[in-house]
């Protein structure tokens, strides 16, 4: 499978400040690629290039081996769908969605083939006669994304579409574009600072974090195998727990507090080092590390417990509620569960 999409060595600067650091990404044709990070890490800044609506400072965007760093944005054969929406409020929905189609030309019979087509697989063929004030967030996110499959594109943009509606809705609304992208095939960048939409729309998830990719993978592997603390601790809910913890020997220790041992000596760590263990990893089973109980929450199908050692937090699921007299948790390590990052760089150590 070609490359389809190739942006290569974006660099972007909005009042003195990088938002876009020597950015470089290939996307292949019908990838569904998830853009994840923070607020204003560079993300919508991104597709806003692609797109044509910002120029950067150097770098290109080729879309099938072709430049189209020229061209302009109705020239580039992409589709955005916008948080917003973005939709013209004097406009009924199917001028909404057929105003593309009338730029180009099209015969009425044809626009109008291409308007009930789309409508209908989207469930809003109902709609088309109502202006966007008469209908809801999940509607309007609808018509949306049916004007840009209107236009027949050989790229989508997502910019956070479903940011403004409800969980619900979130979830349901989820769903359709991952059905619809199976359906339809088209190569998609989609940005969000949802994890949880990042892990189940992605075939691929690039996370970012102040213009700088951070990490590109699989949900599985990012999750899995984060290379670096900033990854680890933003992927996973409760995030991952990130100690600062010392090796002497094949004793690993926090503060004076031996909390496990590696089985053997056959590794080259340094004295110092970050350890990462996921809350759901920690054994609660009467042996290893004995930490203080500072506070318990329920999530539903769990509890997770923030407990202490010495001066440091970290926190463990549960499936029971501990006792309320209980002032103690006691904790195992599994070694085979751990990451270990390097203490001032925040890498992944082999």
């Amino acid at each position: 499978m070609d490359n389809h999409l190739e942006i290569n060595a974006i660099k972007k600067n909005f009042g003195g400040k990088q938002v876009l650091d020597n950015f470089s990404l290939s996307v292949k044709k019908g990838q569904f690629v998830v853009i994840l990070g923070p607020s204003g890490c560079g993300k919508s800044t991104l597709l806003r290039i692609i797109c044509g609506l910002e120029s950067p400072e150097s770098g290109t965007v080729c879309i099938g081996g072709i430049d189209i760093g020229n061209l302009a944005p109705r020239d580039r054969n992409i589709a955005m769908v916008f948080q917003n929406y973005a939709l013209y409020p004097h406009k009924t929905v199917y001028q909404n969605l057929s105003i593309g189609l009338k730029l180009k030309k099209m015969r009425k019979a044809e626009i109008d083939s291409k308007v009930m087509d789309v409508s209908s697989k989207l469930g809003i063929d109902k709609l088309l006669d109502r202006k966007p004030s008469s209908l809801s967030g999940g509607e309007m996110q609808r018509v949306a994304v049916g004007r840009a499959m209107t236009k027949d594109p050989e790229l989508f943009l997502f910019d956070e579409p479903l940011s403004n509606l409800d969980a619900n809705l979130r979830n349901k609304l989820r769903d359709e574009l991952r059905m619809l992208h199976q359906m339809l095939g088209v190569t998609t960048l989609y940005v969000t600072h949802d994890q949880v939409e990042a892990m189940s729309l992605g075939d691929i998830i690039v996370i970012i974090n102040n213009g700088v990719i951070q990490q590109t993978g699989s949900p599985q592997e990012i999750f899995s195998k984060p290379e670096n603390t900033f990854v680890a601790q933003f992927i996973g809910s409760p995030p991952m727990n990130i100690l600062d913890v010392t090796l002497d020997g094949v004793n690993v220790f926090i503060g004076g507090t031996k909390i496990f041992e590696f089985d053997n000596d056959s590794f080259i760590y340094p004295s110092k080092m970050k350890l990462g263990i996921r809350p759901g990893d920690l054994e609660v089973n009467g042996k290893g590390v004995d930490c203080a109980l500072e506070s318990i929450d329920y999530h539903g199908s769990t509890w997770v417990a923030t407990l202490k050692i010495e001066d440091q937090r970290l926190l463990v699921e549960l499936k029971d509620k501990p006792h309320d007299t209980e002032t103690m948790i006691t904790i195992f390590f599994p070694t085979n569960k751990i990451q270990l990052f390097d203490h001032e760089k925040g890498t992944l150590l082999d």
